[in-house]
């Protein structure tokens, strides 16, 4: 049995799969969203939950419950990194 395999078909499928992916990853923000989330961070900060560079794992846990309390919107943790 031969199968043959239209990869140029398989490559779009892919791509749309991908591009589907990214946009779910992407968030809409508003001016007081963005203000909002900064100032958790700042808070996060002063509160120690960025030991280097990064935020660790209690601090990315209170950064995304913080914003779902003050803006009610549940973003993840990949749509607030790449905000």
């Amino acid at each position: 049995m031969i199968l043959l395999i239209d990869f140029k078909l398989l490559l779009n499928v892919l791509k749309d799969i991908m591009e589907g992916l990214e946009s779910f990853d992407k968030a809409a923000w508003i001016k007081e969203m963005l203000h909002i989330f900064c100032d958790i961070c700042i808070k996060a900060i002063d509160m120690g939950m960025r030991p280097n560079i990064h935020f660790d794992k209690i601090g990315w846990k209170f950064l995304i419950t913080s914003f779902k309390e003050q803006t009610g919107h549940a973003f993840t943790k990949t749509q607030l990194k790449n905000k």
